[in-house]
């Protein structure tokens, strides 16, 4: 069984990882191909088209909206670890309130 301290050390250990993540942004990045407009363009060959791309996306949804951001191929590694900090962020706001309505359930406990 935990105990009420070793409850209390693993909130405090993970509200000092929370603390250490860097820059984060929701979401994941996604590959395009687009079709342009232009006639006689190799993406609108009859018999082998060739779409431009890929272009990057970052795909997101917050505060109930969804949206879509095309991102510079440069940007991309940066993007991709700004989504993976994110991703460790929900991970350990997570477990943070599980921990935290074991201490609760514990400490009504003893009441």
């Amino acid at each position: 069984m935990t105990t009420d301290a070793q409850l209390t050390r693993k909130i405090q250990a993970l509200k000092d990882k929370i603390g250490s993540i860097g820059e984060m942004h929701p979401g994941s990045i996604s590959q395009q191909f687009n079709i342009c407009g232009t006639p006689g363009c190799k993406c609108k060959d009859k018999k082998n088209p060739v779409k431009h791309g890929p272009y990057s996306n970052l795909n997101y949804t917050f505060k109930s909206k969804s949206k879509t951001k095309f991102i510079r191929k440069d940007l991309e590694q940066e993007f991709k670890q700004y989504t993976a900090n994110y991703k460790l962020f929900r991970s350990y706001i997570d477990q943070l309130i599980e921990c935290n309505m074991q201490l609760i359930e514990l400490r009504s406990k003893k009441k």
